[in-house]
């Protein structure tokens, strides 16, 4: 499968929350809001999530192979730390 990944927002300024991604899977399949945040185990993804009726968090929409969530993780870590080093913040 191909997975390509573009930052989207730039937060280095805004505490753990580093940047928001664009996953597209194949051409085909977009997902939107992929967050990247510094975990103390260094960078992590997190898939796009709502809140439901009992204030928990639930992610909408996620990898069911372990393969696909390595390559969405590293597509879209690779999208970040290629960057430009000037990258504009966006809403």
């Amino acid at each position: 499968m191909k997975v390509t990944a573009k930052i989207v927002a730039n937060l280095t300024d805004k505490g753990r929350l580093k940047a928001i991604s664009t996953v597209c899977l194949n051409g085909e399949f977009l997902i939107t809001g992929v967050r990247i945040v510094d975990c103390e185990k260094g960078l992590g993804v997190f898939m796009p999530s709502r809140r439901n009726n009992n204030e928990e968090y639930r992610d909408i929409c996620f990898p069911i192979t372990p393969l696909l969530h390595k390559t969405i993780k590293e597509a879209v870590l690779e999208a970040y730390q290629n960057q430009p080093a000037q990258a504009d913040e966006s809403d």
